[in-house]
């Protein structure tokens, strides 16, 4: 059986330490934390990386996405929870994620968001919300910071009633190549109560569309009664990861494993292979140095190699800080 760092090869594009990762919580305080390995084929997450999207009748790439590794929350639920920070001019969004090998959950989301005359801020979940699998007739309490008018709420109840439904047959296109793409669409209401006010249900429906290797590649949100999306952001490009390494059926892709902000080649005087004699096993793919000492690979076509679309983890590991940076290999199939 292959280690558990391969996810029975699954893929990733995250960014882990095996004794520990620095970073920032919200309250700008460094601590060391734990980051589990464990994270689902369709959200391998990162710290301190950045996704860059497009909003719909926006800028290309007009919207960043900061991904962080958040320490209050992880602390409080006892399990790693990472924060998908969107910020452009249009829209400005957080979004809390525990990722495991069989499931993604939404925890919480950050605004504000107006719906009407309400602002909700800082909605968090009591009951996270799975969104791999159907759920229907689900609910959940939550919290959160409620202005109405501009007053704040006192003390309100928050209840989400919720349903989950997921579409595994759709693709994401990405340089001329096609990807395996999860969407799951969250429809829900909310409903808000305290001493002063009863809201009407408030409706809520987030889609949400996880690419094998990349993680979060196109969002979309409406909360309000419109009949088209209040928001929508698409995927455009990556920064402080490697680039996915595509290859078509017969073997045609690059030759080296490249990071995808800069363009240069991962050295073997940088980073090892932690999984390289296991993928080198499959008997299709070869990984080695070339004279410059760069990580390079080699994909066959023979009777061994994958007909279907598929992804393989290549996990590094930095011979100086001991940190694991994953990149991804994919077979693809062209549109």
């Amino acid at each position: 059986m292959l280690p558990k760092y391969l996810f029975y090869l699954a893929f990733g594009t995250l960014l882990i330490s095996g004794c520990g990762l620095e970073t920032d919580d919200d309250d700008d305080e460094t601590s060391y934390v734990e980051v589990s390995v464990e994270q689902n084929v369709y959200l391998p997450l990162t710290n301190a990386t950045r996704f860059y999207y497009s909003s719909t009748g926006g800028t290309t790439g007009d919207l960043e996405a900061n991904i962080s590794y958040d320490v209050g929350m992880s602390n409080a639920k006892g399990y790693p929870v990472y924060k998908v920070a969107i910020d452009g001019t249009g829209l400005t969004l957080d979004l809390y994620f525990r990722t495991t090998t069989s499931q993604i959950e939404l925890l919480g989301i950050d605004g504000p968001v107006d719906v009407g005359d309400a602002d909700i801020d800082y909605l968090r979940f009591s009951t996270p919300i799975k969104l791999v699998g159907a759920q229907t007739n689900q609910s959940t309490s939550a919290s959160a910071e409620i202005e109405i008018s501009g007053d704040p709420l006192p003390n309100p109840t928050i209840t989400m009633n919720y349903s989950v439904a997921n579409r595994t047959n759709i693709k994401f296109e990405n340089n001329g190549f096609i990807f395996p793409t999860l969407n799951a669409t969250l429809t829900a209401e909310i409903t808000v109560t305290s001493s002063i006010i009863t809201t009407d249900p408030i409706p809520v429906v987030l889609d949400f569309y996880f690419t094998k290797g990349l993680g979060l590649v196109q969002h979309s949100g409406n909360l309000t009664e419109n009949s088209t999306e209040d928001y929508e952001v698409k995927f455009h490009r990556l920064l402080g990861l490697p680039n996915v390494m595509s290859y078509d059926a017969v073997g045609n892709g690059p030759s080296h494993f490249t990071m995808a902000d800069s363009g240069d080649n991962l050295s073997s005087s940088d980073y090892r292979i932690l999984n390289q004699a296991e993928l080198n096993s499959m008997g299709w793919i070869t990984i080695s140095t070339d004279a410059n000492a760069d990580w390079k690979i080699n994909v066959e076509d023979n009777a061994s190699t994958p007909d279907t679309l598929t992804s393989y983890q290549v996990l590094f590991e930095d011979k100086h800080s001991d940190e694991r940076l994953s990149g991804n290999i994919t077979i693809v199939i062209s549109p």
